[in-house]
């Protein structure tokens, strides 16, 4: 009787009591988990891309801030539209990268804006860095002194978001307007009235001809010191040479 109880003969206790079988729990998982880890894979072959971009966006943002210089003289067209276009199109992963996160909803109008606007930051901040290394390219390890020289104002920019106050030059029609800030009160004195008026500064020249002024940017915890503003000379043209700078009156 024993025997019978315990299922004797061989046979399990459950088929004798009409208890069904316990089953030996697996760690087998649906079918449909493995098609829901295939969208993660994909992501994470995509996760480095904005990493990248961003410490290279912020490594490029410390530099410019820190380097005190502009360049003011155009730099090479094909190395610029280069550059432009590997910002943009690094930029096309990153923003990919952003819409298909997902634990974060979000809606489609905002998933077209980003895909169409993120890669034209990208290539925005590429068009940037051409700049920067064209002046680490011309005066990287220059020796030449800076020098006064005069240029026309061409516009006057209200700071805001952190920005301070500046004044506009493109002397040399390089496309990329360098902006110079300035303290609060003089801007106020002269925003109104800037047409016509030259701001002086520091500029020096590299073999090639470029040219690089002094300049800490709007960025800038500090005041600005106050900038020489003269009335331009010569019918307001701008003159490139460091060594001839405007004649104020």
């Amino acid at each position: 009787m024993d025997n019978l109880a315990g299922g004797g003969f061989g046979r399990r206790r459950g088929a004798l009591t009409g208890v069904p079988p316990v089953l030996p729990a697996t760690d087998s998982k649906p079918s449909h988990a493995f098609e829901d880890d295939e969208p993660a894979d994909r992501m994470a072959v995509l996760r480095p891309v904005p990493i990248v971009l961003g410490g290279l966006l912020a490594l490029l943002c410390v530099e410019a801030l820190l380097s005190g210089t502009s360049l003011i003289t155009p730099i090479n067209g094909t190395f610029l539209n280069a550059m432009r276009l590997i910002g943009f199109i690094l930029g096309v992963p990153f923003a990919l990268f952003v819409i298909a996160r997902p634990h974060v909803p979000m809606g489609i109008a905002k998933k077209i804006l980003i895909l169409l606007f993120l890669p034209v930051l990208t290539g925005f901040a590429g068009g940037e860095a051409a700049w920067r290394i064209s002046d680490w390219t011309e005066f990287a390890f220059s020796t030449a002194a800076f020098e006064p020289a005069s240029y026309p104002i061409q516009y006057a920019s209200h700071g805001r978001k952190g920005r301070r106050d500046s004044l506009e030059i493109d002397p040399f029609d390089a496309g990329e307007k360098t902006d110079i800030a300035v303290p609060s009160a003089q801007f106020d004195a002269i925003w109104p009235n800037y047409d016509g008026y030259c701001i002086t500064v520091m500029q020096r020249k590299s073999a090639s001809g470029a040219i690089e002024i002094l300049n800490d940017g709007v960025f800038t915890l500090r005041e600005p010191a106050p900038a020489v503003l003269t009335r331009c000379g010569g019918g307001g043209s701008a003159s490139g040479d460091a060594s001839s700078p405007w004649d104020k009156k």
